[in-house]
């Protein structure tokens, strides 16, 4: 069974228990879970403790930016989000999923607002930049004016900057879309991670000694930029293992197709069919075309070395 509820249309709630204690609601898609947005859930959680209420996310699905008329990519999937929100402390069964259906992208402010009750609301967090409704017409101001007429309260938490700009899903976005994964890490407050499927490959790996693995991921999920990096790899057990990851072509095998590959360090096993989560911690170079294969086991063997010797924080 699920853990978590997905509603089919806009606001319309299933639970999967009755729960009696009221929800302090954090608003807002959350993309990318970033240290603004876990400002937001900590307010809601210290809400919860102090009124004896529950912390809760209302999110949407992986549809949210194709409902919007846009090819961005996901920063984090629904199913990696409710990952981190596990880590801030939120339970899966308080999170609330929309599908940002037609209907919901058209929902005045209003009706946006009439639907809240549905969710057993005792008070509302939300970002000061945080909009609603058809055009993002409303507001915070709305919001709060809403909350006074129920008699709920709204705590509108003041946007986190660094460097004296406003830290935003987009700015790390951009971020990792060019390779800088180590300064995704700091606004995101853990490691980029990618979560998938490991797929058969070539085997081109386990002939040259050097085996990897072919993770599938959501077309929807943004990948960081071409090259090689050193990752974290985590198994469904739990284990984890340092890793060398390739994203992008393999020039020297004349394979042009974009994929994620890695060569996890010291592991042997069959790992076909299972889940994997690759954390990216460090990108070590571009991705070259070597005179030969040896050439290319042998900048492999150097970048695996190099990742064994990184001290683990």
């Amino acid at each position: 069974m699920t853990k978590y509820c997905v509603e089919t249309q806009i606001l319309q709630y299933c639970v999967l228990k009755k729960r009696p204690k009221k929800k302090v609601l954090s608003l807002g898609f959350f993309d990318s879970v970033h240290i603004g947005h876990r400002e937001i859930i900590a307010v809601s959680s210290r809400l919860a403790r102090e009124f004896d209420m529950v912390p809760a996310i209302y999110t949407f699905d992986n549809d949210f930016f194709k409902a919007l008329g846009s090819d961005e990519k996901l920063i984090y999937t629904l199913s990696e989000r409710m990952t981190v929100f596990s880590e801030a402390g939120i339970a899966p069964e308080n999170v609330i999923v929309g599908s940002p259906s037609e209907t919901v992208i058209k929902m005045s402010g209003g009706e946006f607002l009439d639907k809240m009750s549905l969710f057993n609301v005792g008070a509302v967090v939300c970002g000061a930049d945080f909009r609603f409704g058809s055009g993002a017409a409303c507001g915070t101001d709305d919001l709060k004016a809403w909350g006074a007429a129920h008699g709920i309260p709204v705590v509108v938490v003041p946007l986190k900057t660094e460097w004296q700009r406003k830290i935003s899903s987009r700015d790390i976005r951009e971020y990792i879309g060019i390779g800088e994964v180590k300064l995704a890490e700091h606004f995101l407050a853990r490691p980029f991670f990618v979560r998938g499927t490991v797929e058969h490959d070539r085997g081109a790996g386990r002939k040259n000694g050097l085996p990897t693995v072919n993770l599938s991921v959501d077309p929807r999920k943004l990948l960081p930029a071409d090259g090689v990096y050193y990752t974290r790899v985590i198994l469904k057990d739990g284990s984890v293992f340092k890793g060398v990851t390739n994203v992008g072509s393999r020039p020297t095998y004349g394979v042009g197709e974009r994929a994620l590959e890695t060569h996890i360090i010291d592991f042997k096993g069959d790992l076909y069919g299972k889940t994997l989560t690759i954390e990216f911690k460090d990108r070590l170079r571009g991705i070259f075309k070597f005179e030969s294969k040896e050439a290319l086991r042998a900048q492999i063997l150097e970048d695996i070395e190099k990742v064994r010797g990184t001290l683990d924080d």
